[in-house]
């Protein structure tokens, strides 16, 4: 073998192991999103425990008259508070009332804390009510939490192979793909909408939309590196 050969060679061999070689930009960069993911997750988790969607019992709509009640359920708080069909809200604790948007963040500010004040225009006189909100009835939310436990873990699993085989692809795609399913079964809007719930919302649906396609790679490559 002649020298430019040898040299041709053994720069092709370090070339080679440097780039089996352990990235730290790599390994702090997963241990980051791990770290960021898990304390989001667990929030996500925390709010759907303590956080309940309440409701008056009422479908309030704009009219030419204003905020109207279009509907009320039988049984409902505002019904038993005395709240009756035609009913216009004018203010809520004194606040005035421009759409049942107003409504709805109304109830998410108070909860179940305090009752309301309604203030309401009833054939032209106006009437006073003391509304009690009564939470949404959620189903199976039990079902949520072990979801998000089986996302917790799985991100976990990814992040400590990352971590041990931190210059391996491989461990890189797998990494993601576990991403996704955390972002799946964990990320749930709690029906708040606030910054944070509409971060939960949207990063739920990246990680739906995001999870066929990298699952349809994976099954496709990894036999391949097999």
């Amino acid at each position: 073998m002649s020298d430019n050969q040898f040299r041709s060679a053994e720069s092709a061999r370090r070339t080679s192991a440097g780039a089996g070689q352990p990235s730290a930009a790599g390994w702090f960069s997963a241990l980051a999103v791990a770290l960021v993911l898990l304390g989001l997750g667990l929030g996500n988790i925390y709010i759907r425990a303590t956080w309940h969607e309440v409701e008056d019992g009422v479908l309030w709509v704009s009219r030419a008259d204003g905020i109207t009640a279009a509907e009320l359920a039988d049984r409902a708080p505002a019904a038993r508070a005395g709240v009756r069909l035609g009913d216009v809200l004018l203010a809520i604790d004194g606040r005035p009332v421009e759409s049942p948007a107003d409504v709805v963040a109304a109830a998410h500010a108070a909860g179940r804390a305090a009752p309301l004040t309604y203030t309401l225009l009833r054939l032209g006189s106006r009437e006073i009510v003391q509304v009690r909100l009564a939470p949404i009835p959620q189903g199976n939310s039990f079902l949520y939490f072990i979801l998000a436990s089986v996302g917790i873990f799985t991100l976990m699993v990814g992040a400590w192979v990352r971590l041990r085989r931190p210059g391996d692809q491989s461990s890189l795609h797998l990494f993601w793909l576990t991403v996704a399913f955390f972002g799946v079964f964990t990320f749930s809007f709690s029906g708040r909408f606030d910054r944070l719930d509409w971060l939960f919302y949207w990063a739920d649906m990246v990680a739906l939309l995001a999870l066929a396609p990298m699952l349809l790679h994976f099954t496709l490559v990894f036999p391949e590196r097999a």
